[in-house]
């Protein structure tokens, strides 16, 4: 049975509710009483689960870290997993970042497509389901996560330390088809104490900073140096080696304050495309034959990462036939006077063990004099082909698009991590489609193709609930 089309009668609905939704602002803030993370997500929380009980659901809040509307009867559940929370909106808008703006076909707006836009299109689909008194031997749950971009999606742990675990599910947080391959990922941040003295110190670090947690690769890296112990001869041979880069732009701060930006550069066999701003930094301050006041750091990240895509420096190369290879990236840099910093993300193999690579890293840094702290750590996903999971959702891409499901792997993180294993990330995103500047400014979704990811979605659904 194909119902996709069944849920065109909602276009109208679903488009409101997503521009509604988007104007809610949703990153994660103070946590209050009954809102774990803060009064914008709650917001949107309440928005959403008051929109399924007006629409004849019964809905749970559970405690504010997330809640969920339900579908259908039996004693196992299959599900669908949203977040309603957002990344900060970052610079660059020619749009209200907030402003769920409908225009030229499209809502504009923090969110839309990551991942409220899916979020609404998930509600209105088990509408549909229920309009057409569709039922089997399982309940259907539609799951409202808050904190999926912050903090390891400590909301779903909490969520599911109450809640039963679901038999099967999908979160609509990717692309088509289907992803059952998500590499772990550990967020690992370097920091050193300053061992230079002041009379060893030849170039001075008065700030460095790069990257953002918007983006996986940075693009610029900015460094403030005071050249003020330099002989003049050292002056003039940095000034020459600063001009000798294509990559660096340089300004003054006064008369011995040099301000340098370092941008990326496109790189043919990068798995992103570039080299990273930071690594470009790093690489040309740690090539001046000059001590700084951050030297440790600097060199280990110099040494031992540096534009390697791999992990061989690192001594953490490894690869399966699964997810492929070990991948690092160094994301943000931040050092002042005081301190000095920089987080460094490592996706792994999912057959490899990542408390294994973190001791190694921790180990081979430690020789250094650099310190490291796990701050955030997704364990991978795998999922096998012959899971019903994927049989069932399969079918449903087939039965829309026509098209055989293939099976994918990714590096980021949905709320599949959270399954055990039972779950996948399937849509929103078309194949072939868009850039609808997920994380970045102007953020938006085309409601064509919300509506095509739409079909897709509410008969994937209907596959989780029929047997």
């Amino acid at each position: 049975m194909i119902i996709g089309k069944e849920i065109h009668k909602y276009r109208d609905a679903i488009t409101v509710g997503i521009s509604e939704l988007v104007q809610i602002r949703s990153i994660m803030g103070t946590p209050e009483p009954g809102k774990p993370f803060g009064a914008g997500v709650d917001r949107a929380l309440q928005y959403m689960l008051s929109l399924a009980e007006s629409l004849g659901f019964e809905v749970t809040n559970v405690d504010g870290y997330a809640g969920h509307a339900e579908y259908g009867q039996g004693e196992e559940i299959a599900a669908v997993l949203v977040h309603l929370d957002t990344v900060e909106e970052g610079e660059g808008w020619t749009f209200p970042p907030l402003g769920g703006l409908i225009e030229n076909g499209r809502i504009i707006g923090r969110g839309a497509s990551d991942n409220k836009g899916p979020a609404v299109v998930a509600l209105y689909a088990l509408k549909t389901l229920m309009d057409l008194g569709i039922t089997g031997n399982r309940r259907l749950r539609l799951i409202f996560g808050t904190n999926e971009e912050e903090s390891g999606m400590k909301d779903l742990d909490y969520y599911f330390g109450r809640e039963q675990l679901p038999v099967m599910a999908f979160a609509p947080d990717a692309g088509y088809p289907i992803f059952n391959v998500e590499m772990g990922s550990m967020n690992v941040v370097f920091s050193s104490e300053q061992e230079s003295s002041s009379t060893k110190t030849q170039l001075t670090i008065l700030s460095l900073k790069g990257g953002n947690m918007l983006t996986l690769i940075p693009e610029t890296c900015t460094a403030s140096l005071s050249l003020a112990q330099l002989t003049d001869s050292q002056v003039a041979n940095f000034h020459a080696a600063v001009n000798l880069q294509t990559n660096l732009s340089v300004t003054y701060d006064g008369s011995s304050v040099m301000v340098l930006t370092a941008g990326s550069e496109l790189l043919a066999d990068s798995p992103t495309g570039s080299r990273n701003a930071i690594v470009n930094m790093v690489t040309f301050l740690c090539g001046q034959g000059l001590t700084t006041n951050w030297d440790s750091l600097l060199h280990f990240l110099h040494s031992k990462i540096g534009a390697e895509k791999g992990g061989q420096s690192l001594g953490i190369a490894c690869s399966d036939s699964f997810s492929g290879a070990l991948v690092v990236y160094l994301r943000t840099i931040s050092c002042d006077l005081h301190r000095a910093e920089a987080l460094c993300n490592i996706r792994y193999p999912v057959s490899h063990d990542g408390a294994g690579i973190l001791s190694a890293v921790d180990g081979l840094a430690g020789k250094h004099g650099v310190r490291t702290e796990l701050t955030r750590h997704l364990h991978p996903v795998y999922v096998p082909e012959t899971h019903p999971v994927i049989v069932r959702l399969s079918r449903a891409y087939k039965k829309i698009t026509g098209d055989e499901a293939v099976l994918l792997r990714m590096g980021a993180g949905t709320y599949a991590r959270k399954m055990r294993n039972n779950g996948v990330a399937f849509g929103a995103g078309l194949t072939g489609g868009v850039d609808t500047h997920v994380h970045q400014a102007d953020e938006f979704v085309f409601i064509d193709d919300m509506m095509q990811h739409a079909e897709i979605c509410l008969q994937g659904m209907y596959e989780l609930l029929i047997d």
